[in-house]
């Protein structure tokens, strides 16, 4: 069985409960303020890859404890797919927000929790 840890109180629970029983926080919406970064463009990837590659991200980050990806999508095809996916995403709260690095319009910033 999979575990988590509460970061407020450091109680170990299973992976399936989402308020910790003993401090009573929102294990979901947890996080330790990180970053992940992840070049999904630059590879040879086709779209139907990048795309691919962002749902696994996405799924996987939002398990964990980092507060936002930055996904490097470069400033083509791929990039403007990624967008429109992650518009979905957003519509139905997979994911918090989403928006093109300011001094960088090859990678998106994507907020988590």
């Amino acid at each position: 069985m999979a575990h988590q840890i509460c970061l407020d109180c450091g109680m170990s629970l299973a992976e399936t409960i989402q308020r910790c029983p003993k401090c009573d926080n929102d294990l979901n919406a947890q996080h330790d303020g990180s970053t992940i970064t992840v070049d999904i463009a630059h590879h040879g990837e086709r779209v139907s890859e990048a795309l691919r590659k962002m749902q696994y991200e996405v799924d996987l980050a939002r398990k964990g404890v980092s507060r936002r990806i930055r996904l490097v999508v470069g400033s083509g095809l791929i990039r403007e797919e990624i967008m429109l996916a992650l518009r979905d995403l957003e519509y139905r709260g997979e994911i918090k927000c989403f928006d093109l690095e300011i001094k960088n319009s090859g990678a998106v910033l994507i907020s988590l929790k």
